[in-house]
Formats: structure tokens, sequence, C-alpha cells
């Protein structure tokens, strides 16, 4: 009641939910709908900085600071160090920008080299992710302890943009890029990482017990890690619910489906959609009813299982999850041992029972 008042005082957008139905998580939806190329936005949650695709700054600050962001009209800031990612090469068929991501986290990270620096993401690598991809990338700054991620603007970010507003002509939003300076200077050092050269990693759940925490840092190559059976798949969350992460669903699916296949008996897999821009992509292009006919239940737009809610958690700490989110800490989804994985994996595990990484050809082999 007290969220619904605000809102009408003070004009905001309303996106309460409609029938019980959310509009979405809200990082994704800000990014579908107002987040632009050159902007300033501040939140109050971690993964706010999911906004720097756009090539905006955006990050996460508390309660007490946002309110007074709100009371006052401005807010004090201190430039950060930067860090800066020059990406090479193309990712291979069986990797996406999550396996980007766990390489950092399991390298750059560990070794706090982005903690609480600007993460920035270029070079002609970049230019073979897609927007959604770029998106995985800045979302999961925080999960490095930096405080914000962002990538440079080029023409896809153009095109995107005219696309999402169309209020907006290109040379609106090229005026708008920001980049970086000439002979910036960057604290983190720059490092050079060839996409080509990434393969399926997972995120392992550590043993806290024994002293090893859960941690997204813990980065491990599934090839190396055994045979790992798994009891939930889980794709969605605001890194893994975007249009393209759906796409990487609906691959893997579709190749079950044409092999006869249909979700592990051992598993219950989970897809939630990040938006209902996303939901309704995905029911055109005929992915909703492809999940549905292989065994994944699917679940309304909204935040879930990341953050311990709704389907997909596990119920006891026997339980294996193999997950698209970008968190593993103990207990945040549940009492069960999580993995963090791209989506491909998550969905390959799906229909095998037990961690694996995806390929083309594996349900024919």
């Amino acid at each position: 009641d007290l969220q619904v008042t605000f809102q009408r005082h003070t004009g905001v957008r309303d996106y309460s939910a409609v029938d019980g139905v959310s509009p979405g998580i809200c990082h994704q939806v800000a990014r579908e709908e107002f987040i632009d190329v050159g902007d300033f936005i501040q939140a109050t949650d971690s993964h706010t900085c999911m906004g720097g695709v756009s090539n905006a700054l955006t990050y996460g600050v508390g309660a007490t600071e946002y309110a007074s962001l709100i009371h006052s009209g401005f807010t004090f800031v201190k430039v950060p160090e930067s860090i800066r990612f020059e990406l090479i090469g193309e990712l291979h068929p069986s990797c996406t920008a999550k396996d980007v991501m766990l390489f950092i986290l399991s390298d750059h990270a560990r070794k706090e080299l982005t903690l609480n620096r600007s993460m920035e993401y270029g070079g002609p690598g970049l230019t073979s992710l897609s927007m959604d991809e770029r998106a995985t990338l800045c979302n999961m700054a925080t999960e490095c302890s930096a405080r914000n991620g962002i990538c440079e603007g080029d023409e896809m970010t153009v095109e995107w943009m005219v696309e999402m507003r169309p209020g907006l002509t290109a040379d609106e939003v090229r005026a708008k890029i920001v980049s970086p300076d000439e002979g910036a200077i960057y604290d983190g050092g720059t490092h050079h990482i060839d996409l080509s050269a990434i393969v399926p990693m997972v995120a392992h759940p550590g043993n806290p017990d024994e002293g090893i925490p859960s941690d997204p840092t813990n980065g491990a190559l599934i090839s190396a890690i055994g045979k790992v059976d798994i009891d939930i798949a889980y794709g969605g969350s605001c890194t893994a619910g975007k249009i393209d992460d759906i796409a990487y669903y609906a691959e893997v699916c579709a190749a079950a489906d044409a092999a006869g296949m249909n979700v592990s008996e051992a598993v219950d897999f989970y897809i939630q959609y990040g938006s209902g821009q996303v939901k309704e992509y995905a029911v055109v292009q005929g992915w909703d009813a492809l999940f549905r006919r292989v065994g994944v239940n699917v679940i309304d737009p909204g935040c879930g299982a990341c953050i311990g809610a709704g389907p997909g958690v596990s119920t006891s700490a026997e339980q294996v999850t193999v997950s698209a989110i970008n968190r593993n800490f103990q207990g945040r989804s549940g009492p069960g041992r999580l993995y963090l994985a791209s989506p491909l994996t998550v969905a390959a595990s799906a229909f095998t029972g037990r961690i694996t990484a995806w390929a083309p050809t594996i349900f024919t082999e």
C-alpha cells in the first residue's frame, strides 16, 4: 500500500503486477524502457549495473543514499578507478557471455583486480556479442565486487536503442555515446580476453563447513568436475532471463525435441522470463510451447529462485542445482548445493541429468 501511495503521490511509473503477474525484473524492464545512452542511473539493487550495456553509468546504492537522492535531486559521487577488458575473437557455439563472466570471476575478480572499479568492456570481440550478451557482462560486475560495468557504444548499440525507443534517431543516440578518453588511465590494467579460448565453466558451491566458501569466483571447467548429478535446473533471473538467454534454452530444447527426448525424469527444469516483453517474444517464436512440450516448468516474469522465491529453489541440503543465476552463496536459493552455469549448460544438463556442456550434436551422438 505504501508503494502504491508513493507512486501516485510522485507520479513515477507504475510497474504494479496486473492480475498477479509482474511486468518483469526491474533491471531488464529498465533497459527495455528507459535507460538510454549516456544516462547516469542509481537504484537500490546491486544489479542496477546491468544498465551499463546501454553505454550508461549505472550502479546500486543503499536505501539511505537513495532516499537522500530522491529528496535533494542530486548525489555525491567519487569517480571510481577503472579496469578495461579488451575482447577479441568470437565465442565457441558451446559458450555464452556467462562463461566469459565465470572466467573473469575466477581470475581477475578472485585476485581483487575488479574490486570497487568500473569494469569497461571494449575491443573487436565486443562487436560479436549481442546486446543481451553484453548485458550479462555488465550485470555480473557486481559479483566481481566492482562499482559498475559499462560497454563501449557502437552501431549495434545505436540500432538497438532506435528499435527500443521509436522517438529517437540514430544520430541522436550517436551524439550521446561516451567513449574512453585518449590516454585513459586504467588503474586495474588492460586485460585482453580471447573469446575463442573461453570454454564451458561453472562456479562450484564450495564447502563452507570446511572453510571453502560458496562463491561465484569458484570457477571450474566442466571438463574437470567429473560426473555431477542434478536435481534442479533453473534458467532465469536478470542475468539469464533475456531474449537471447531464452533463445539459448530454446536451441537446446529444440535439439532434444528433434531427438525425441524430454527433460530427465530425475530433474525439475524451470525457465522464468525476465520481462513481459521477453515472454511475448517467446510465445510468438513458439519457444513457450516448445518448452512445455519437452517438460519444462515455465514461470511468468519476475525475480524468482535467484532471491530464494518461488519454484526452482532447493528444499533440502542434499539437492544439487545447476542454475543460470548470478550468485551461489550458501542458502541464497535454498539449502542445497548450487552450481552457476550458462543458459546452454543449464538446458543441456536438464536433459542429461548431470552437469553437461552443450554441443549441437550432444543428443545424436
